[in-house]
C-alpha cells in the first residue's frame, strides 16, 4: 500500500508541475521582447530564477554593461513625470544614491543611506550648505 501511495504522490506531481510555472521576470520579458533576427541588438542575460545577472553583455561588441540601480531608475522614473518642481534623486558614477539630497525646487537638503532612505535629523533649510559626513556623526547613523 506504501509504494502505491509512492507512486500516485509522484505521478501527481508530475502532472501538476507542468501546469505550475511561474509568470515572467522582467528581465525574461526584456530578453523575449528582443527580436532574435536584430544584428547587434542587446539581449539581458537572466540567471535561473529570472533575475537579471549581475553582469551584463553586448554580444556583438563584447562590451560589459550593469543593470541600472535603484537610484538610476528612480531619477529616470521622476524624469519622466516631467512635474516641475519635483524632487529628483542623485546617482553617482557608479549609481549609488549620492549622500547629499536636494530638492532643488524647495532647496530643502537632507542626508541618504546607501538605500537612499532619508536620514531623520539631516534636513537643513533653503540656502544652508550640506555636509553629510559632518552631519552623520551628530545623529550616529552610519552610511
Amino acid at each position: 500500500m506504501a509504494i502505491l501511495t509512492i507512486i500516485l504522490l509522484v505521478s501527481t506531481a508530475f502532472a501538476l508541475g507542468d501546469t505550475m510555472i511561474r509568470p515572467k521576470t522582467p528581465c525574461e520579458i526584456a530578453r523575449d521582447a528582443v527580436p532574435h533576427d536584430l544584428v547587434g541588438a542587446y539581449i539581458p542575460t537572466c540567471d535561473a530564477a529570472g533575475r537579471y545577472t549581475p553582469k551584463q553583455c553586448w554580444g556583438s561588441t563584447d562590451g560589459m554593461i550593469r543593470p541600472k540601480t535603484p537610484c538610476e531608475i528612480a531619477r529616470e522614473n521622476a524624469l519622466k513625470k516631467v512635474r516641475p518642481g519635483a524632487y529628483i534623486p542623485t546617482c553617482d558614477a557608479t549609481g549609488r544614491y549620492t549622500p547629499e539630497q536636494c530638492w532643488g525646487s524647495t532647496g530643502y537638503c537632507w542626508c541618504v543611506n546607501r538605500s537612499g532612505q532619508k536620514i531623520q535629523g539631516t534636513e537643513t533649510p533653503p540656502g544652508t550648505a550640506i555636509n553629510c559626513s559632518t552631519k552623520m556623526k551628530g545623529v550616529g547613523s552610519k552610511m
